[in-house]
């Protein structure tokens, strides 16, 4: 979808400035690390800050297979204490970003609200770490997965100082570590999360004798999800759109210029060794 002229003019530009902040787009500021001129700008920006948090990204990979190391990485990650396991957690949803965490999070949120109840969960960890020990100490625990080009190119957006191999390698590696742990967790696809996620939590009821509340998918259930994931976003992240974890219209050049570049030879044998691992889980999860 094209911005109008008059709300191009005052987006963000090409350099990853917003010079109006009052420019809306769908009702919503145009804010984030989008270039509305350039779509191949934030991918392809030289920066100091872009290679410290290439460095940081990957000591947290390093460290986030190991259960050992999980307080560090949770010290390392923003509000990242108060997602730690304790004796009040009643259910663990994890996943690879941009999976389909947060939609999982806020609709099993929402339906424990419309039942009169507060369900505390631990969430957002992002690594491997997070579901082994989960896992180990018995937690119910739900594994959100979605295919990996998909969840690449959400990735590349939201965090386009990640190399294109890196974010590949990054989602074979999580998923492989996770894997051999497959029979003590309940695995639930990005379709299924985000289209009847009250199937998913019967899964999760069966299995592990809990009662949570089922979400029913409402168009009205859907939107107040959302509009929960938008307050959130804009007390951690100020309201970015590129990292915002829900569809976006603003994000559509980005994603077709990713896809074309994830198109090149190179990528394809690991792209296709991501599905075919991607596709192992989903086999799993019916």
């Amino acid at each position: 979808m094209e911005l109008p002229p008059a709300a191009r003019k005052g987006a963000m530009t090409a350099n990853g400035s917003n010079d109006d902040s009052s420019v809306l787009f769908e009702g919503r500021p145009v804010v984030g690390n989008l270039s509305l001129d350039d779509p191949s700008e934030p991918f392809t920006r030289r920066s100091a800050a872009y290679t410290t948090r290439r460095l940081l990204r990957r000591i947290r990979e390093m460290l986030g297979d190991d259960p050992f190391f999980l307080p560090i990485v949770l010290r390392a990650t923003p509000t990242g204490t108060v997602r730690r396991l304790t004796d009040e957690t009643e259910i663990v949803i994890e996943g690879f970003p941009r999976s389909g965490n947060t939609f999982a999070f806020f609709a099993l949120k929402h339906a424990a609200a419309l039942a009169g109840r507060d369900i505390v969960i631990s969430s957002h960890v992002h690594t491997p770490s997070a579901v082994k020990a989960a896992v180990r100490l018995r937690y119910p625990t739900l594994y959100v997965i979605r295919r990996p080009i998909d969840t690449i190119v959400s990735l590349l957006i939201a965090a386009p100082h990640v190399p294109f191999d890196a974010a590949i390698d990054e989602w074979l590696h999580h998923h492989e570590e996770i894997l051999p742990y497959h029979e003590r967790f309940v695995i639930g696809t990005f379709d299924d999360v985000t289209t009847d996620f009250g199937k998913v939590t019967a899964i999760v009821n069966e299995r592990f004798g809990t009662d949570f509340p089922l979400f029913e998918p409402t168009e009205e259930n859907v939107e107040a999800v959302f509009a929960a994931i938008d307050r959130n976003h804009q007390v951690l992240h100020g309201g970015t759109e590129n990292v915002v974890p829900r569809p976006s219209a603003l994000r559509k050049a980005e994603r077709e210029w990713l896809l074309d570049q994830l198109a090149a030879d190179r990528f394809a044998t690991r792209l296709a060794d991501a599905e075919a691992l991607y596709q192992q889980y989903a086999s799993l999860a019916n």
